[in-house]
């Protein structure tokens, strides 16, 4: 008796449980979001990012009420948005509107006149600083008065202040006043500057294998001078460009010393001194694949000399390349470069196998421009399709300019970037003189504000004269074709042919790229390109016989690099051109 009781309780309890549950989720209202009133659609999505109402639409209020509630939470979170828009009369009413199985929460706001920028007033404790201009500070009277705009103008007149040697300037409160009679808005910043100050000794922590002297010597310290903030950033960077620290941290001491300078501290993290590396690239012409594997020392003996090495196996051309730099050489922007090189190549037009040596200076002309200059040995071997076997002794002087002005290194979405090379050759065995030179530009181009759809394009112009073609090694002639020049071509196939219709190479080359490069998703890309180009037997280009490449790619980014797979077809297919090429590797291809 006692069982069937507890049994038909229980019973009891999970029948209005189930029914409580049926009518609970009967009465759950699904809705949606809508702002009415508000034509801009940038503020539009800023507003729908803050509202809470849109954030937890997946959890569906019991009643109207209750949603009616969870839309009044947005009331402040818009006003304090619109009053960053310089919206400062704004009115916002709600309404509920049914439409098929749902609610739509609409809100109505009247914007009303963005209040403008009247007055401008900078309070400082000092006559001694000269203030900073309206225009210095980005702010323009009768403009709105975006908060934006004003916190960019307080930072600004913060840096104003360090960079005069003020390091120890502060920002006090703000003073906003809002007339709305008038619909303006006054503004008075203030800024409590300190004293003067001049920088003492450079100190460093955190350096355990690198040695202080060098540092110093990297950063051209002078103590004694003025504080200057975008100064000493600009020392900072080239203790981190150094790739021997994961972190530096400036910091300035609070009291002089006795001179009066105040001492200043880098705090540094040191990166591993070793890299290990690998890459694969994939193509469906003579090349097929590309694997590479590469070693790097940066910091030899303490003074930032780096070693790396590198090793390139594929079925054209393999290569041994071992490099030094010693950075600081006789001067901080000198840098002393010794290159060596053993290289195998077995191409359509020639075999070779080369060894070279090198040493250069490489001289930092500013942050973004450098300059090269050296003395190179070469020995080849080589030996053409028509099986005429020739030894090369080259001496030469290679000379570039490179000028990267991009925003990005692996990704760059506008600016350019410029390499000069310029290389004199004396045959040490035939006294045979020629030079060869290349200019190669690419420069990026953004179409929209997000960068999400980029215009990126590349030019390559090159150049062999001094010499008839005989006397250049096949090895240092100019070839087109392939995913370095002209895709959808095989490999060396836009170059010149001699009457048994072998490739033997040209004397000038000439090829431009064009990518339209669109970003669908923070890290899936689309890409359609165009190239064109060819090499010429004659020194310069008559620019006759163009061919042209088109397809499509696919870019997966990660954080060290863009995965690239092309597909290319060429436009001005011959018999001998296969009806496409596929090319897999990582990175862009300019």
């Amino acid at each position: 008796m006692v069982n069937k009781i507890n049994l038909k309780i229980i019973f009891s309890l999970v029948t209005a449980l189930i029914v409580f549950q049926t009518v609970n989720a009967e009465e759950k209202i699904a809705y949606r979001v809508e702002i009415k009133g508000v034509a801009d659609e940038t503020l539009k999505e800023a507003l729908l990012s803050y509202s809470v109402t849109q954030k937890q639409q997946l959890s569906a209020p019991s009643s109207v009420f209750v949603l009616k509630q969870r839309a009044k939470k947005d009331f402040p979170l818009f006003i304090k948005l619109l009053h960053s828009k310089a919206y400062f009369n704004s009115k916002i009413k709600i309404s509920l509107e049914k439409k098929e199985t749902q609610q739509v929460l609409i809100f109505h706001i009247e914007l009303g006149q963005q209040y403008q920028l009247q007055q401008v007033i900078i309070h400082q404790n000092t006559n001694y600083l000269k203030k900073p201009t309206l225009e210095q500070l980005k702010l323009t009277l009768n403009q709105p008065a975006l908060t934006e705009t004003i916190l960019a103008a307080e930072q600004y007149l913060l840096m104003y202040a360090k960079n005069k040697s003020y390091a120890f300037a502060k920002l006090c409160p703000r003073k906003v006043t809002v007339n709305h009679d008038l619909q303006t808005v006054n503004l008075d910043l203030c800024l409590k500057t300190g004293q003067q100050v001049y920088i003492g000794d450079v100190s460093f922590t955190g350096n355990k294998h690198v040695d202080a002297s060098f540092l110093k010597n990297l950063i051209q310290w002078q103590s004694g001078t003025l504080y200057n903030q975008k100064t000493l950033d600009a020392q900072r960077l080239k203790l981190v460009d150094s790739r021997l620290f994961t972190v530096a941290r400036l910091n300035l001491a609070t009291k002089a010393d006795d001179k009066g300078h105040f001492p200043v501290i880098f705090k540094l993290t040191e990166r591993l001194p070793r890299t290990i590396s690998a890459g694969l690239r994939l193509t469906t012409d003579d090349e097929l694949f590309l694997l590479r594997f590469a070693w790097e020392h940066r910091n030899l003996w303490q003074q930032g000399e780096a070693i790396d090495a590198e090793l390139n196996i594929s079925m054209i051309k393999s290569s041994l390349e071992v490099s030094f730099r010693k950075p600081v050489f006789y001067h901080p922007k000198n840098t002393l470069v010794v290159d060596s090189a053993l290289i195998s190549e077995d191409t359509d037009a020639f075999k070779s196998l080369r060894s070279e040596f090198s040493v250069a200076i490489e001289h930092q002309i500013n942050k973004r421009q450098r300059f090269n200059i050296g003395l190179a040995y070469q020995f080849s071997r080589v030996t053409e399709e028509n099986k005429t076997t020739e030894s090369f002794n080259l001496m030469s002087i290679p000379t570039r300019f490179s000028w990267d002005f991009s925003d990005n290194f692996l990704e760059p979405t506008s600016g350019g970037r410029l390499w000069v090379d310029e290389r004199p050759f004396y045959d040490l065995g035939s006294g045979a003189t020629f030079h060869k030179q290349k200019i190669r530009y690419n420069h990026y181009l953004s179409l929209t504000i997000s960068n999400d759809l980029i215009l990126a394009g590349r030019m390559i112009i090159g150049n062999i004269w001094g010499a008839e073609i005989n006397d250049i090694p096949a090895d240092l002639r100019y070839f087109a074709g392939g995913g370095d020049t002209v895709r959808g071509y095989s490999f060396q196939s836009l170059s010149p042919k001699n009457k048994q219709g072998q490739i033997i190479g040209g004397r000038s080359l000439f090829a431009l790229s064009l990518e339209l490069r669109s970003w669908i998703t923070d890290s899936i890309g689309l890409v359609g390109f165009l190239d064109a180009g060819r090499a010429y037997a004659s020194a310069y280009q008559d620019f006759g016989d163009l061919k042209m490449g088109a397809g499509l790619g696919l870019r997966y980014k990660t954080p060290i690099g863009s995965i690239r797979l092309d597909l290319a077809r060429p436009l001005n297919k011959r018999e001998e051109d296969d009806e496409f090429q596929v090319y897999i590797s990582i990175g862009h291809t300019f």
